[in-house]
């Protein structure tokens, strides 16, 4: 740490810098739920997942989604947008371990902050997803081999299992980096570790923490993987040239620190012209460059090939967690005798581009309704949809509301907010919502809600496919209404409608209903 306050120069500078981090967390972290009246939907997603306990879900792997109900719980609506700033800043710390291992205190430090350039780890990180989640987990990974590699430590090889098995139960993404570390492996130097008991035990370690999913898969016939092919291949067939899409907006993510770096050399061009021309050598200043490279490049490289030969379609948040470390190769790439010159240019530069993205990214969230005319997600009247959902149940029924059906972000909104924290039937399908039975609507019922689009929906929506195991002898009376809601972003914008039924049973009905 003293190496830092070196760095950083006067006490002065010291303060001042710790005191914009303290500010820039505690911003990301509250500005979200006091400018946006709604929680994102991979949000809502999360939280009605992660409070049923499952070994998984039908899009993905469990951890993330346990995490999110957790913070959730804990801090209401501040706590996924913690949750997301924790991943960033947990993610950060680790570059810094790995920039520690792999080069200097001046470039590891300058790397580290560096990483918050990419526009994957400021203005992408609000929403907290398997994306956000990923993203320590990465970082992580990077370390963990990274050290296995220098000491040869057993524990340190059972703690990169861990790590893996812990980032295959956030996303099955993480694969593409633990693919390239085992490129590295086999095709370095360093693949005579492939002949000691490390990397075993790191498989050993992995396989332990994802067996009880990996059994979850088994008995679900492997129900992620419909998911996961579905977004693969899409609705559509996908052309090459599409897939080249991905590296392309990578590389648009990485633009702020591009203009960050290139401002900076600029800055100080006439400074830098007074070092011997001969002390500008711009190689890379890494021990083991090439696993770095692999671990900063491989992931990106490796998707985008599969995804050409394939013919995939290949998302552009899948790449949010792949740069993690190229802060770290720009400043290892910088001359060692600029770095004192460049250093407070970058920081400044560096400063400028936080405090803008944070500007442009809540004034986003709280005038893009009024700007384009609609609203999106996030200004939907969360809170006072869920109290009328409970206000509605209440007067219609003495047993308290155990299930919600309908759309994962309508029916979601509800069991997010909603006091009696229901569990959520997505779309009224079992298969996809296995913690929601027959008996358990028999004995308490059943509130079914979907957005009213005005074209016939109500027609089309016949209830709950689950209802059909209810027998008939149950008695649910049916009970149906509108609901409307008001946009806090215009007094003349036509009100939300949301349509729901109750399927009350007839001991919980209450007199006169």
């Amino acid at each position: 740490m003293s190496s830092i306050r070196s760095l950083l120069g006067s006490p002065t500078a010291q303060r001042v810098f710790i005191a914009a981090a303290v500010l820039y967390l505690i911003l990301w972290t509250l500005a979200p739920p006091l400018i946006i009246p709604s929680l994102p939907l991979d949000v809502v997603e999360g939280i009605t997942w992660g409070r049923e306990w499952q070994l998984g879900y039908y899009k993905h792997p469990p951890f993330s989604s346990w995490v999110l109900h957790l913070f959730h719980t804990a801090f209401g609506h501040v706590g996924p947008f913690l949750l997301s700033q924790l991943c960033v800043l947990l993610a950060l710390w680790m570059v810094w371990l790995t920039g520690r291992r792999v080069t200097s205190v001046e470039r590891a430090f300058l790397g580290t902050l560096l990483t918050l350039g990419i526009v994957h780890y400021t203005r992408s990180s609000v929403e907290f997803n398997h994306n956000v989640a990923q993203i320590p987990v990465w970082a992580a990974l990077g370390y963990c081999l990274l050290a296995a590699l220098q000491d040869g430590r057993k524990r340190q090889w059972i703690m990169l299992g861990v790590v893996a098995g812990v980032g295959m139960l956030t996303k099955y993404s993480v694969g593409f980096l633990l693919i390239c570390q085992a490129l590295y492996l086999l095709f370095s130097s360093d693949r005579r570790v492939l002949r000691t008991p490390g990397p075993w035990l790191a498989l050993v370690a992995m396989a332990v923490v994802l067996a009880p999913h990996l059994y979850w898969l088994v008995q679900t016939d492997f129900l992620p993987m419909a998911y996961v092919s579905s977004r693969a291949t899409g609705e559509q067939s996908v052309s090459r040239p599409e897939v080249l899409q991905f590296p392309l907006v990578q590389f648009l993510n990485h633009l702020p620190l591009a203009v960050i770096v290139l401002s900076a050399l600029f800055a100080t061009r006439k400074a830098r012209k007074a070092v011997p021309a001969k002390s500008a050598n711009w190689r890379l200043s890494l021990d083991r460059p090439a696993y770095m490279l692999a671990i900063g490049l491989g992931p990106c490289v490796f998707l985008t090939v599969i995804g050409f030969v394939a013919g995939l379609r290949v998302y552009d948040m899948w790449g949010q967690p792949m740069w993690l470390f190229s802060g770290l190769l720009v400043a290892a790439s910088l001359p060692q005798a600029w770095l004192s010159i460049l250093r407070p240019s970058l920081l400044k530069g560096l400063l400028v581009w936080l405090v803008l993205v944070s500007i442009i990214t809540w004034g986003v969230f709280g005038f893009r309704a009024q700007v384009r005319g609609y609203p999106a997600r996030t200004d939907w009247p969360m809170h006072a949809l869920a109290q009328q959902a409970d206000a509605t149940w209440g007067e219609l029924s003495s047993c308290s509301l155990k299930t919600v059906a309908g759309q994962v972000w309508v029916a979601g909104l509800v069991v997010a907010n909603s006091a009696a924290k229901p569990s959520i039937l997505i779309d009224g399908e079992p298969r996809i919502s296995p913690w929601v039975t027959p008996q358990q609507i028999q004995t308490n019922g059943l509130l079914w809600v979907w957005q009213d689009e005005g074209d016939g929906e109500a027609e089309r929506v016949s209830g709950p496919p689950l209802l059909r195991s209810v027998p008939p002898e149950a008695g649910l009376r049916l009970i149906e209404g509108v609901w409307h809601f008001p946009w806090r972003y215009s007094a003349t914008a036509k009100p939300l409608a949301i349509k729901w039924r109750a399927y009350v049973p007839e001991a919980c009905l209450r007199a006169g209903k």
